[in-house]
């Protein structure tokens, strides 16, 4: 029987069950191959007008890893030769766009349209348009506003991921930066950041070109005729920080808000500690997230029935959801009434504002400010999601469309893999705690029967 021979552009094994494969075309290609089994892959790389071949490790066993990182070494190498042999860095610096070019669609430009035009970004919350043009800025601060965004190439998405992860970037700083505070500097410096930054500021770069495709001119040509980044798939981070709170935190920051409101002489800021114990309990009770507590007021809530409705102008996915409570929540929930004084409006209404709700970057502060006088670490990675990981995290065993019903999820599948998380105990339990396969017969052979010769 005839056997496959993989090629060399294909994954093989050779004799001593090492993997190897080439990528690239004639001229530019990337060779990768192990030097042992199991051990650590190594990329080989040969490029007219060098001498010789460079070697370097990978540091990853795995061949999807290696994979990868060669593939994105093969497309810097095929933007053309680079400044220094491909022993050295292989990533080159941004190339401004010729200012007489009348016709380039400049970085700057394409924001200042984008976010004047696009519908789906002004359907966006405050929050997510302010994060949006952070992560243009610091895209503009790296590239240039005059950067002409046809000319992007992967390359230059590797140099702004180093400039990214290394820090150092300066750009100048927003009015939500500052916060309305003028005696903070005008111009910002970047820390160093892990690669969910990185991918969050490329994929609101790469929103704006595939929305600029479909703008067209008075002569009924696209406005951008070609997106350079298409086809180009975005690093993400390997391990996000995903923390869960626990109940003995949140009893802990519950005790410590209701100490700083006994303690508080001046009414103002005695109601601020008590509705920061409201958003707590809410939080914890009801798995929403901080601009949908921000929103909510005193009429959504049904006592009679036992519900709490969730407008859509408030929610992140732009859904009204209506959700049944467990009688003693809502019962506990009532209690804040006659402590706050009010029983319709908002349940964080603003001073500033008496027609609107607080902001929840607010919120945020409140809280931050809360478990640093309880004395309890920051949690890495979230403040206020925590809570709502924790509730998910604990409702694992009920159906999964349920779930994201109740705590305001449309997508499963981002409940099921950045929400809920298994702890210890669980996955102890899930060791120790197998149930034996009965046992069946073991497989034999028939007989092997001769027949005679004829």
């Amino acid at each position: 029987m005839a056997t496959h021979r993989p090629k060399r552009s294909e994954w093989h094994q050779v004799e001593d069950g090492t993997w190897a494969r080439t990528l690239g075309e004639r001229g530019y290609r990337v060779r990768l191959f192990q030097k042992r089994k199991g051990g650590v892959f190594y990329r080989a790389v040969y490029v007219p007008g060098t001498n010789g071949c460079s070697r370097r490790a990978l540091s990853t066993t795995e061949r999807a890893e290696a994979e990868r990182l060669a593939r994105q070494l093969l497309a810097v190498l095929l933007q053309g030769p680079p400044a220094q042999r491909p022993g050295g860095p292989v990533i080159a610096p941004a190339v401004a766009a010729s200012p007489s070019d009348a016709t380039a669609i400049t970085l700057e430009v394409l924001w200042e349209r984008y976010a004047r035009e696009c519908e789906a970004f002004l359907d966006n919350e405050p929050q997510t348009r302010a994060d949006a043009a952070k992560s243009i800025r610091l895209l503009m601060a790296v590239f240039g506003r005059t950067r002409d965004v046809r000319t992007l190439s992967p390359r230059d998405l590797a140099h702004y991921a180093q400039r990214r992860r290394t820090g150092g970037i300066r750009y100048h700083a927003s009015g939500a930066d500052r916060r309305g505070d003028r005696s903070k500097p005008e111009v910002k410096v970047t820390r160093p950041m892990r690669q969910t930054a990185v991918h969050r500021d490329l994929v609101t770069l790469r929103t704006m070109l595939r929305w600029a495709r479909t703008v067209y001119t008075p002569t009924g040509a696209r406005w951008l005729d070609t997106d350079p980044l298409d086809g180009l798939q975005f690093a993400r981070e390997r391990s996000p920080r995903r923390p869960v709170s626990s109940e003995a935190r949140y009893q802990a920051t519950r005790a410590a808000i209701q100490q700083l409101a006994a303690g508080e002489t001046r009414p103002r800021y005695r109601m601020r500690w008590v509705r920061l114990e409201l958003a707590l309990f809410l939080a914890r009770h009801t798995g929403r997230r901080r601009g949908a507590i921000a929103g909510v007021r005193w009429e959504d809530c049904d006592f009679v029935q036992n519900e709490i409705t969730w407008r859509a102008e408030y929610d992140k996915k732009r859904v009204e959801w209506v959700t049944p409570m467990p009688e003693a929540v809502m019962r506990e929930l009532r209690q804040f009434q006659p402590r706050l004084g009010s029983a319709s409006g908002f349940m964080f209404p603003s001073k500033r504002h008496p027609s609107g709700h607080i902001p929840g970057d607010m919120l945020t502060r409140w809280l931050r400010d809360a478990e640093r006088r309880a004395g309890l670490p920051k949690l890495k990675g979230g403040l206020w999601h925590p809570y709502r990981r924790q509730w998910a995290s604990e409702r694992m065993h009920f159906p999964i469309k349920a779930v994201a019903d109740a705590g305001g999820w449309r997508d499963v599948a981002t409940l099921m893999k950045c929400y809920q998380q298994t702890d210890e105990a669980t996955l102890r339990a899930v060791m120790e705690n197998a149930s034996p396969l009965p046992a069946s017969v073991p497989w034999a052979a028939p007989p092997l029967v001769l027949s005679p010769a004829t």
